[in-house]
C-alpha cells in the first residue's frame, strides 16, 4: 500500500491574490485613520479659535465698561485717548485710561486719582507678526493678512499677544444718540469723550486653514458691541 506524499497548500497565484486583496484593505484602513486624525485636529483648531475668541470678548467688554473710571480725582480726565492718525487711526487702535486701584498689589480695588498703576492705560492693536518674537508693524484696519492681536499698558508697539491669526481687527465709534464717529471726528481730547458705545470686529483663522476642508470655517469671527458707563 503506497502512502501519499503530497501535502494541501497555496499555490503561488493564491497567495498573490491574498496578497493583493490585504494590500487593499490595508490601504483602506490607513486612509481612515488618517481621514479621522484629520477631521480630529481640524476640530481641535476650530474650538480653540472659538474659545480665544470668547476669551478676547470677555476680557475687552470688562476693561472697556470700565473706561474712564475716576471716582476719585474728576480733575485728571480719563477715559479714551488720541491714537496716532489714519492709516491706522481710531479705527486700528483704541487707546483708554481707567482708575482701578493703586498698585499696592493687596488685591483689593482701591483707586488713587491716576491712571499711573498696572492695567490702567490701555491699548488693542493688531501687528503684523505671529506673536512670536518681536511685534511687528501696527496694521492698519482692512489689511487681511493674519496679524497678532496686541494688548499693552506702556509704549505702542510692544504689547503682549493676545490672540494670533487675526485678520480683521476694526473698531466703530457711537456717540449718545447712537451716530457714528468717523477718525476725521476723533481727533481731540474733546472729541474722544464724546464716545458712548463701541463696537468691536475681530476675525481669526485656525492655525492650519489648510487642514480645514471647508473654507467657512477656517475663520471665525466676533462681533460685540459695549456700552460706556463712564462717559
Amino acid at each position: 500500500m503506497k502512502t501519499s506524499t503530497k501535502q494541501a497548500g497555496f499555490t503561488l497565484v493564491e497567495l498573490m491574490i491574498a496578497m493583493v486583496i490585504f494590500g487593499v484593505v490595508l490601504t483602506g484602513v490607513v486612509q481612515m485613520f488618517t481621514s479621522t486624525g484629520r477631521y480630529h485636529t481640524a476640530q481641535e483648531m476650530m474650538v480653540d479659535l472659538s474659545q480665544d475668541l470668547r476669551a478676547v470678548k470677555q476680557m475687552m467688554v470688562q476693561e472697556l465698561r470700565e473706561a474712564g473710571c475716576n471716582p476719585n480725582n474728576p480733575q485728571v480726565t480719563m477715559g479714551f485717548q488720541v491714537v496716532p492718525p489714519p492709516p491706522l487711526g481710531a479705527k486700528s487702535i483704541i487707546h483708554f485710561t481707567r482708575d482701578i486701584d493703586n498698585g499696592d498689589g493687596d488685591g483689593i480695588a482701591e483707586p488713587d486719582g491716576d491712571a499711573n498703576d498696572a492695567n490702567e492705560n490701555i491699548r488693542y492693536y493688531r501687528t503684523n507678526d505671529n506673536c512670536t518674537g518681536a511685534a511687528g508693524a501696527v496694521m492698519a484696519a482692512g489689511v487681511n493678512n493674519p496679524g497678532c492681536l496686541r494688548r499693552d499698558t506702556g509704549a505702542l508697539g510692544g504689547g503682549q499677544p493676545v490672540i494670533s491669526n487675526v485678520t480683521e481687527f476694526r473698531l466703530f465709534y457711537f456717540d449718545r444718540n447712537g451716530n457714528g464717529l468717523t477718525d476725521a471726528q476723533l481727533t481731540t481730547k474733546g472729541d474722544m469723550e464724546e464716545i458712548d458705545t463701541v463696537r468691536v470686529f475681530i476675525r481669526a483663522q485656525v492655525e492650519s486653514p489648510t487642514k480645514v476642508s471647508s473654507v467657512e470655517a477656517q475663520t471665525q469671527e466676533m462681533d460685540f458691541r459695549v456700552l460706556i458707563r463712564n462717559g
